[in-house]
């Protein structure tokens, strides 16, 4: 009998490798903390990260601006 220890790999199309830094005062952070949490996130990182590659998007004019 074989037992795994660890966590399971992270599947190949959820990896990320690369990071982003945005400096945020903490009223900042908390403002956008609490607009990820009301639009149903699982986290701001994942709430920033949608956003901004919905806006980058090819098409994508101004989608920032509705925001």
């Amino acid at each position: 009998m074989e037992i795994e220890m660890g966590r399971p790999p992270v599947p190949t199309h959820l990896k990320r490798d690369k990071r982003l830094v945005v400096m945020l005062t903490d009223s900042e952070n908390e403002r956008l903390a609490a607009a990820a949490k009301a639009a149903g996130a699982a986290s701001l990182s994942d709430w920033v990260r949608d956003l901004l590659l919905e806006a980058a998007a090819p098409g994508a004019k101004d989608s920032l601006s509705k925001a």
